[in-house]
């Protein structure tokens, strides 16, 4: 069994909009977060990283609008995403670090309040 670090996780994020918090031990791997074998990563911030399938388009995974709409609170222009996305934490000492408990809810948070009407000046 991994030995999990504090307040250690990623984030997946399912074509079908539902999310997952999961424990991110030291011996995880997108790979396995994925189950896939050949994973792609997308570095988004300093602190944060999306990984995905490689082979999601040949292998005609569904569309992950979910993912590609926190994708674009990065991006100005996202490449579509297809199949499961994992979001980590970045690397620091050749380590893999996942989110802590608030970065991951932040990015749900971002993702439902896409579409909040942003307060505008009275005329």
């Amino acid at each position: 069994m991994p030995t999990l670090l504090q307040d250690s996780y990623a984030l997946r994020v399912e074509p079908t909009g539902g999310f997952s918090l999961l424990d991110w031990g030291i011996d995880m791997c997108p790979q396995d977060a994925l189950d896939a074998g050949q994973v792609r990563s997308v570095d988004l911030a300093a602190q944060l990283i999306m990984w995905t399938d490689e082979l999601a388009v040949p292998l005609g995974l569904p569309v992950n609008a979910p993912a590609r709409h926190l994708l674009h609170a990065y991006q100005a222009n996202p490449t579509p995403v297809c199949g499961a996305a994992v979001f980590t934490g970045s690397t620091r000492g050749g380590a893999l670090l996942g989110l802590t408990e608030d970065q991951a809810l932040v990015l749900v948070d971002r993702y439902f309040s896409r579409h909040r009407d942003v307060p505008r000046p009275r005329r």
